[in-house]
């Protein structure tokens, strides 16, 4: 399936070339670099992630801690990926440095809505491999040492299993009803995953409803947008927020008494 949509990106790129087509950046990308936009993911990566996830839950130092940190970062997986959004949908942000690729792979997604739904799902938890590498290089880094390993790792298992599902949810949002399974049609009814009709918002104009897990902080996001409009502000907050919302959270949740 990578192979054929990479050859779907190339035929893209060649019928714009060929009739004079004035190209956006992530199609200029590829027609100057010959780039593959879709990749097949180191999957050992993704596994460790997995084994991280079953830790993180069953080694978890209390139960209250864990359905607290299972509920807050539910909610902020939410929206944090509007800020991720926000972020690699900026077509100025496709020639920088390590995150212009992420940029361009992530827009391609705007001319081929059904990539998402296609590809191989341990490829698109993959496509998480250097943001949660990061985040866990940072966290268990700072955190651990300090004296917060039992609650990093709990920390760490919860926040990833929702990185997932919020990979799941944006691919159910992109699957066909009639290939999309029960559980996923209930869960987007009671809204915990994000409806359909909700995420089509964001693919009509490109410029709304960014959150991918539940879809409840697109009103968040839309006025932290219009009140903040400056690109490099967002980008500044997502690069703070990659390296160190999971450490903060870790310090808060063993502040309290649980």
């Amino acid at each position: 399936m990578n192979d054929w949509l990479n050859a779907m990106v190339g035929h893209r790129v060649r019928q714009h070339r060929e009739e004079g087509l004035t190209m956006s950046a992530e199609k200029a990308f590829v027609a100057d670099t010959g780039h593959d936009v879709y990749q097949r993911r180191f999957k050992p990566v993704v596994v460790a992630v997995l084994l991280t996830i079953v830790a993180g839950f069953a080694l978890a130092p209390s139960l209250p801690a864990l359905l607290v940190t299972f509920v807050a970062l539910y909610l902020w997986v939410d929206f944090y990926s509007g800020v991720l959004h926000v972020v690699l949908d900026d077509p100025a942000f496709c020639r920088l440095p390590l995150i212009g690729v992420p940029c361009v792979e992530f827009q391609w997604h705007h001319n081929f809505e059904y990539d998402i739904a296609s590809r191989s799902l341990f490829d698109v938890w993959g496509d998480l491999n250097v943001l949660l590498f990061v985040k866990a290089l940072l966290l268990f880094g700072i955190a651990v040492p300090l004296g917060h390993g039992p609650t990093a790792l709990m920390v760490a298992g919860v926040g990833f299993f929702w990185a997932y599902a919020n990979q799941v949810a944006h691919r159910m949002a992109h699957t066909a009803a009639r290939k999309r399974p029960a559980w996923a049609k209930r869960l987007q009814g009671f809204g915990i995953l994000v409806p359909p009709r909700t995420h089509q918002d964001h693919h009509a104009t490109h410029d709304t409803s960014f959150p991918v897990l539940s879809g409840r902080s697109r009103n968040l996001i839309d006025g932290l947008r219009a009140r903040v409009p400056n690109r490099w502000v967002w980008l500044g907050v997502f690069l703070f927020l990659t390296g160190f919302d999971l450490v903060l959270f870790v310090f808060a949740l063993d502040a309290l008494p649980l």
